[in-house]
């Protein structure tokens, strides 16, 4: 990690970590409440909330759930702030476009779920590019969001697994999810699978 990078991720974490703080504050909440929510220790929260390290993708949407938001619209406040920042700092002033933004995963052995663009509006869907390898899965327990989303399968074979049933999705397959139904995708074959999934509003 060059000089640039560092600094560009220690503010990212500094930045996460005051508003994580000023939302957890506003909530009226313990450092020891939001770590059970979070699975996490007291410490580990409290150095998170200071910048001092980041939380795992899993772990931050837990915390940033417990408040009400979803992952996609907490990291696309942080971005947009920082795209604020490094606008005010830059001469030229250009208009910076939006980057994606990795949600879970640190390298290409994991699950990789992606923020492909960031939304600045609950009333925005959610565009989301899923990369599981050969062997692996996204959940483990069954996860349920609150409104509808769409999956398509853009290379490979996925399961999504819901309790009552699986349905097998090859290339150009689609399944519409609707709200509250639990459900996790699951990679069963020996290559890799790609999937876009659409939520259709940032959900709250």
């Amino acid at each position: 990690m060059d000089f640039d990078e560092s600094r560009s991720y220690r503010e990212r974490a500094q930045l996460i970590g005051a508003n994580l703080r000023a939302l957890r504050r506003k909530a009226g909440k313990t450092l020891a409440d939001v770590a059970q929510v979070a699975g996490v220790s007291i410490s580990h929260l409290a150095n998170a909330e200071h910048g001092r390290r980041m939380l795992g993708g899993e772990h931050l949407r837990r915390v940033v759930g417990l408040y009400g938001y979803s992952l996609g619209v907490f990291l696309s406040h942080i971005e947009r702030l920082l795209q604020q920042e490094s606008t005010e700092l830059s001469v030229d002033h250009r208009a910076i476009e939006p980057t994606p933004i990795v949600l879970i995963g640190q390298d290409s052995h994991e699950p990789h779920l992606v923020l492909l663009a960031p939304t600045y509006s609950v009333n925005d869907p959610e565009h989301l590019l899923l990369h599981l390898p050969a062997g692996t899965e996204l959940w483990q327990p069954h996860l349920s969001l609150p409104v509808r989303c769409t999956v398509v399968c853009a290379r490979g074979a996925l399961l999504v697994e819901t309790p009552q049933r699986e349905h097998l999705l090859c290339e150009s397959g689609f399944l519409v999810i609707p709200p509250e139904l639990p459900h996790r995708f699951r990679n069963h074959t020996s290559t890799a699978s790609t999937a876009y999934i659409w939520v259709e509003r940032a959900w709250l």
